[in-house]
C-alpha cells in the first residue's frame, strides 16, 4: 500500500514538472560585441510594456532568458542604449537568436518560431520604407527652389512608398488572420506619431482581425486588448493624421487594375467605374460546377448587402457566348457580369494570376484588394466592417 502512494506521488511530480515545462520558453542567443551589457525582456501588449526579466550577456557574447507562458505572447528584448528585437513566443518554444550589438533590433536572425520570423520580415520590409522614405527627404532638403519640377517628382515618390508599404501590410494580414502576428502588424508605425494603418479607415482591419483572432484565440490577453483598443479608437478616433495627408497626395492614383470588358450587350463596363463601392471580382466559368453553386451562394449575400454599396463583378472565364448566357438567365445572376469570351487566353485572369475557378477578391471602396476566396460567413463578416 506504502509503495503504492509513493509511485502516485512520483507520478503526480513528473506530471507536474511536465506541465510546468511545457509552458516555459527559452530564448538563447548571440550578441557579437554584447559582453557585459544588459538586455531586458519585456512584454508587449497593445499600449504598454511589462518588465519581465533582465540579463547579462556573458564574456563570450552569448545569453539565455526563460519564461513562464499559458499561452503565446508578444515580447521585446531590449538592449542598453534602447535597441529592440520583437518576438512572438508561444509556451514550450525554444528560440535561437542572433545579431551585432551595432545593428542590433535592425539586423538579427531568429530560429525555432515562425511567427516570430514573420515578425522579423515585417520589421526587415519597414526597415526598407523608412530608409527609401527618409532618401526622398534628403532630396528635398538639397532643392531650395521649391518651384523646382523635381519636388513634385519626389512628393509621388514619397506616396508611392507609403502606398507600398501599405499594400505590404495588408497582404500580409490576409495571409495571417488568424496569427498574433497580425496584431503587431497592425500596430506597425513608420515613427512616434506615423501608423501604417492610421487613417480611420483603416480601422477596418483592426475589426476584421479582431473578429479572426477571437475564432481561434478567444481568452487570448492580446486579443482581448485588441478589442478594448479597437472600442476606444471607435469612440475617440483622430480626426486627421500625418500618415492620411501623405496618402492624400497620390489621390489620383487608384488602386484598380485596368480592366474594362464587355457585358452580354457589348456594353463595356470598367472595374474602376465602380469606385466608392465594395467589390466582390469573381472569376468563374459557366463549365464549372464548383462556380456556379459558389454563385448561386453569393446570391442572398449580394441581396443583404447591394443596397448599401456591394456589387458582384462576375468575371467568367468562358468562350462560348450561348452557353454563359444560358448559365446566366437560368441561375438568375443579377449582378454586373462580364467576359472576354476569349478562355483560355484571358488577359483578366493573367492581371489577377487567377488559375482555378472559383476565386473572388474583395475590393474595398479605395480600390485596394483586401481579401481573396471569401464566401459565405466570412464573406459577409468583412462587409459588415468595410461598407
Amino acid at each position: 500500500m506504502k509503495r503504492g502512494i509513493q509511485g502516485t506521488i512520483v507520478m503526480i511530480m513528473m506530471l507536474t514538472g511536465f506541465a510546468c515545462s511545457s509552458n516555459k520558453a527559452e530564448i538563447k542567443g548571440i550578441v557579437s560585441g554584447g559582453a557585459d551589457k544588459t538586455l531586458t525582456l519585456e512584454r508587449l501588449d497593445v499600449n504598454r510594456t511589462t518588465l519581465i526579466d533582465s540579463v547579462l550577456i556573458r564574456k563570450d557574447d552569448s545569453f539565455s532568458i526563460k519564461t513562464q507562458l499559458d499561452e503565446a505572447e508578444l515580447f521585446v528584448i531590449k538592449n542598453q542604449e534602447g535597441e529592440i528585437i520583437n518576438l512572438l513566443l508561444s509556451p514550450g518554444e525554444d528560440i535561437r537568436l542572433s545579431t551585432d550589438n551595432n545593428s542590433f533590433g535592425t539586423d538579427y536572425q531568429v530560429n525555432g518560431s515562425d511567427e516570430s520570423e514573420g515578425i522579423r520580415l515585417l520589421v526587415d520590409h519597414l526597415n526598407q520604407t523608412r530608409h527609401e522614405l527618409d532618401s526622398l527627404l534628403l532630396l528635398v532638403d538639397s532643392i531650395e527652389d521649391p518651384e523646382n519640377p523635381q519636388m513634385g517628382l519626389i512628393r509621388s515618390a514619397y506616396a508611392q512608398t507609403i502606398i507600398k508599404q501599405k499594400r505590404f501590410t495588408i497582404k500580409y494580414l490576409i495571409e495571417h488572420m488568424t496569427s498574433l502576428s497580425s496584431v503587431y502588424a497592425l500596430y506597425q508605425k513608420y515613427d512616434e506619431q506615423s501608423m501604417i494603418l492610421g487613417s480611420e479607415s483603416d480601422l477596418q482591419y483592426f475589426k476584421t482581425v479582431a473578429d479572426s483572432l477571437e475564432q481561434v484565440y478567444p481568452n487570448s490577453s492580446l486579443t482581448k486588448s485588441l478589442r478594448a483598443d479597437i472600442e476606444q479608437k471607435e469612440r475617440e478616433y483622430l480626426a486627421e493624421i500625418k500618415l492620411n495627408q501623405l496618402l492624400e497626395m497620390a489621390d489620383e492614383e487608384s488602386g484598380f487594375l485596368k480592366l474594362t470588358i464587355p457585358d452580354r450587350e457589348g456594353v463595356e463596363i470598367s472595374l474602376s467605374s465602380l469606385k466608392g463601392k465594395v467589390i466582390l471580382v469573381t472569376f468563374w466559368a459557366s463549365r464549372s460546377k464548383e462556380s456556379i453553386k459558389a454563385l448561386l451562394q453569393l446570391q442572398s449575400t449580394y441581396k443583404k448587402y447591394h443596397s448599401s454599396g456591394f456589387e458582384i463583378y462576375a468575371i467568367s472565364l468562358d468562350n462560348n457566348k450561348i452557353n454563359w448566357m444560358k448559365s446566366i438567365d437560368f441561375n438568375e445572376f443579377e449582378w454586373i457580369n462580364v467576359s472576354e469570351l476569349s478562355f483560355p487566353e484571358s488577359r483578366a485572369s493573367l492581371l489577377y494570376n487567377v488559375s482555378a475557378v472559383p476565386t473572388t477578391f474583395l475590393v474595398n471602396r479605395e480600390g485596394d484588394i483586401v481579401a481573396k476566396n471569401l464566401f459565405g460567413r466570412n464573406l459577409e463578416t468583412w462587409l459588415d466592417n468595410i461598407i
